[in-house]
């Protein structure tokens, strides 16, 4: 009798300790994940608006920076970022999966996120994945997040800094090994492993995101 007396008593220590760790994991995960030597995952904001992508939104962006290209143009023009990823990086999404379906992104803070739902396997190949092929394995929610540089007349890149798998980001290499599979026919030997490729008017110069918003410059002679 003492003894399941005592097993219950085990047991519902046990059950307390569960609840308080799991009430209070917000507190402690994250130093354990930077223990364990995984960088915690940038949260996006539920004020931040996700737009989607859309052949629609691709054409005003391609309207919006074609105004940049006329002789008595504005010196920059704002656009939304919805519309500029489906613009700059929809073929890139494609390339990164057959499948990928829902994509949509937004600006925050200096950074273009973008998401879309992928076939795991399509990434890379089953021996750089390891054990993300059996623990995630099928569709999944992915988000990546960049910056969109100019870095000569026509010729941009998106440099990818993080990308995640639902709340796990993925190390550094196979970020470099995802991200090398997009665009391969436009790579050149000064493009960086993190970074894709991305085809812009001459008269582009400079995007900056700030406050949610894209911006588009001319170059001024």
């Amino acid at each position: 009798m003492f003894g399941c007396i005592g097993r219950i008593g085990c047991f519902l220590v046990i059950a307390v300790v569960a609840a308080v760790g799991w009430f209070t994991h917000d507190l402690w995960y994250p130093k354990l994940r930077a223990r364990l030597g995984g960088a915690p995952v940038v949260a996006v904001t539920a004020s931040a608006k996700w737009e989607p992508l859309t052949a629609e939104g691709s054409a005003r962006a391609r309207l919006a920076v074609g105004r940049l290209s006329t002789k008595n143009g504005p010196v920059y023009v704002d656009v939304a970022a919805g519309d500029l990823a489906a613009y700059a990086l929809d073929q890139a999404l494609r390339d990164l999966s057959r499948d990928s379906t829902g994509a949509e992104a937004l600006a925050r803070d200096d950074h273009l996120f973008v998401r879309a739902t992928v076939n795991v396997a399509d990434l890379a190949d089953a021996k750089a994945l390891g054990p993300l092929t059996s623990m995630i394995g099928g569709k999944q929610e992915i988000t990546v997040r960049g910056r969109l540089e100019v870095v000569s007349p026509g010729h941009a890149q998106f440099k990818v800094d993080q990308i995640a798998l639902k709340e796990l980001q993925l190390p550094e290499a196979l970020i470099e090994q995802i991200v090398g599979r997009i665009r391969t026919k436009d790579r050149t030997a000064a493009t960086p492993k993190n970074a894709i490729p991305v085809h812009v008017p001459m008269e582009l110069a400079d995007v900056r995101i700030a406050k949610g918003h894209v911006v588009l410059y001319k170059s001024v002679p």
